[in-house]
């Protein structure tokens, strides 16, 4: 497994924050969409090893690097 970026952070906390961090990017997307979003990549854990922001980022970035979600 991948250390992660923030092992302070809870899974429920970067959920958050990634959620937060989508809805700042593009705020005409459902809040509950994103959110599921950002659930399905924590349970990823190349995901789940980045900052919460830089998946954010990421996802916004590379839809396809989403693979799936």
């Amino acid at each position: 497994m991948m250390p992660l970026a923030t092992p302070d952070l809870t899974d429920a906390d970067w959920v958050e924050r990634v959620t937060a961090r989508m809805l700042t990017l593009d705020r005409t997307l459902s809040g509950a969409d994103v959110h599921q979003i950002a659930m399905e990549l924590a349970g990823r854990p190349r995901w789940r090893a980045m900052a919460p922001e830089a998946a954010a980022d990421k996802a916004f970035d590379d839809p396809e690097a989403v693979d799936g979600v």
